[in-house]
């Protein structure tokens, strides 16, 4: 393996020592989107995007000096039209700040992250957290308050849709001959078909946070963290749910960071700084499996005791 120094971004500009994930496309190179540490305990706002053609000179395209930090990039299939979810204003005090931003806006570029310019705000205490670009349809999801926005016309006019718990990362794919929108959720995620209704598909367990849906032979993977750290797998036409246990291995109860390339999987920890390279060769989840999720989520909210419950036959999506 080899390692190479790109660029140290504090070098460039002193106000910005954390990132996010970065978005990359041959044809448009690479997008950084990048803020203060201080955020999360002091307050202190400040946002930027650094934009790469060549990985070796780093320009910044778009600054906000009342940004508290970005979210994840999403784009349309040639990479012209890209967004991001930008969060505004703070509540908390020094040492105890919300991660939660008070506002936030839809930032959007149509020439591939050279300009930027605002396409919707949201006056509400929620991140854009993420989304999807299908032709005229752009569909982003706002966390706290459990909704995903869909407009039909390139963002001119969005529509909200309310969930029953939180909006966190969307995925385009198709299963079988159908196409399909995933948002992933608390123990659970939503699909649809339309953009319109979203149907909800639940998992027996309890504070199970779901992220990065993807799909893989016909599964549809996602990291679930709780008090431990899962890499799961939902089977559309069987209902059945897969798991590895990733804090066994690695002993990491916060490796929810999950990117796909070929048939690698590589699974980030969101505090650690550490990266491992997952097999996804998961196994099928039994009633004691059930259990042990439903156990390590319990923990993470100090309850000791769990009480009796049946297991739930999951539901499928139905498609033939």
């Amino acid at each position: 393996m080899v390692l190479e120094y790109l660029e140290d971004m504090s070098s460039i500009d002193k106000y910005v020592d954390t990132s996010g994930k970065p978005f990359f496309k041959k044809s448009v190179g690479v997008l950084i989107p990048a803020w203060n540490a201080d955020y999360y305990t002091h307050g202190r706002t400040y946002f930027k995007i650094f934009h790469s053609k060549d990985l070796a000179e780093f320009m910044d395209v778009y600054i906000d000096p009342t940004g508290t930090y970005g979210n994840h990039f999403f784009a349309d299939v040639k990479g012209n039209v890209i967004c991001i979810g930008v969060g505004r204003g703070w509540k908390g005090r020094q040492g105890k700040i919300s991660y939660t931003p008070l506002s936030s806006y839809l930032l959007c570029s149509e020439d591939g992250g050279k300009h930027w310019f605002k396409i919707y705000e949201l006056k509400y205490p929620s991140a854009i957290y993420d989304g999807i670009i299908v032709d005229d349809i752009i569909l982003f999801t706002a966390r706290e308050k459990g909704s995903v926005f869909v407009s039909f016309n390139k963002g001119r006019t969005f529509t909200e849709i309310k969930l029953s718990s939180s909006a966190r990362n969307a995925l385009y794919t198709s299963i079988g001959k159908k196409e399909i929108v995933i948002v992933s959720s608390d123990n659970s995620f939503y699909y649809s078909t339309d953009f319109v209704k979203f149907e909800r598909i639940k998992f027996n367990t309890k504070g199970l946070v779901l992220r990065y849906p993807t799909q893989y032979l016909g599964k549809i993977f996602f990291t679930g963290v709780g008090i431990r750290s899962w890499l799961l797998a939902f089977d559309p036409k069987s209902g059945k749910l897969y798991n590895i246990d990733l804090t066994k291995f690695t002993g990491d109860v916060f490796a929810s960071r999950l990117a796909v390339c070929d048939d690698k999987f590589f699974v980030g920890s969101e505090l650690h700084g550490k990266l491992y390279l997952v097999d996804p060769g998961v196994r099928e989840v039994q009633a004691e499996g059930y259990v042990k999720l439903h156990i390590a989520s319990l923990l993470r909210y100090g309850i000791r005791i769990l009480m009796q419950s049946s297991i739930r036959v999951l539901s499928t999506l139905g498609f033939a």
